[in-house]
């Protein structure tokens, strides 16, 4: 058997295109040049998994969503690859690492990750000012690739660039809440919005989420499940919304890193990761 893996997407009939339509073709191309080879071949399965499954649209939807599934979890670990490379640059993050071959726990990392993207994508879209200033300037923020980082440059309206920002050197605050009650505070709005979305605990949610893919591949005693959604509508609300997010944290997370290991969006992040996890028993 052949083993050898071709992690240049571009020089096979495989291509970039798929990511790039959700990021940008330099984003894309910078996570392949940048990432470490055992990160870049995650990375490069969840593109094959994703081609593949985009290709069995309307011939063996079950199977594509299964590959949609694998994509998931392919670009979840190629992210814990690059939280091992950085771990004396982060919080300590080894009791969920060592899951990795867990489906549930691979299966909680996007939920989470969205409860970031939910709070953070109004600064992005809607720049940021500051109290007082708010009809005199305001400041936009987009992501560019700069000396070989992905940073988050501010500029003002008129698009004078002000300055480039590490990602990772910024923190959610509430009131005057410390880490572990901002973390806390999270949490309690993660929940909530589950219970909203879905009428379902945390627990409930994660369980169920990881075992679609169980109902489609196995029966049980009492039959087997079928698929009630379309592939593509799954694709387009579901799968390249996770892709987008994992993508963009794996280009942010590579080559930098925060002021300090126990501050900022990582840090927030791991303790509402742990959160979640230990909240559902899987840790």
């Amino acid at each position: 058997m052949n083993t050898n893996v071709d992690l240049d997407p571009s020089s096979s009939e495989k291509t970039l295109e798929p990511f790039v339509r959700l990021i940008g073709a330099e984003f894309v191309e910078f996570i392949f040049e940048r990432a470490p080879r055992k990160v870049a071949s995650r990375v490069s399965k969840a593109l094959d998994h994703f081609s593949k499954a985009m290709r069995l649209t309307g011939v063996d939807e079950e199977m594509g969503a299964i590959r949609c599934i694998a994509a998931e979890e392919e670009l979840v670990v190629a992210i814990f690859e690059v939280l091992k490379l950085n771990a004396a640059n982060l919080p300590a993050h080894e009791d969920f690492i060592r899951r990795y071959k867990n489906h549930y726990v691979k299966l909680s990392f996007h939920p989470v990750l969205s409860q970031f993207r939910w709070i953070l994508s109004d600064m992005i879209r809607n720049g940021i000012t500051f109290p007082g200033w708010e009809n005199l300037i305001t400041m936009r923020l987009e992501p560019v690739v700069d000396e070989g980082r992905v940073k988050l440059r501010m500029h003002k309206e008129d698009g004078q660039e002000l300055v480039a920002l590490n990602p990772l050197n910024v923190s959610i605050s509430c009131d005057d809440l410390d880490h572990e009650d901002v973390v806390e505070e999270l949490f309690r709005d993660f929940e909530a919005e589950i219970t909203r979305q879905s009428g379902m605990t945390v627990r409930q949610f994660i369980t169920a989420r990881a075992e679609f893919r169980n109902t489609l591949l196995y029966a049980t005693d009492a039959g087997y499940g079928a698929m009630a959604d379309r592939l593509d509508e799954l694709i387009e609300r579901s799968f390249s919304v996770a892709y987008r997010d994992l993508l963009w944290a794996l280009a942010i997370l590579l080559d930098n890193k925060p002021a300090h290991r126990n501050w900022g969006l990582v840090s927030q992040f791991i303790g509402l990761y742990r959160r979640v996890l230990s909240h559902s028993k899987l840790i």
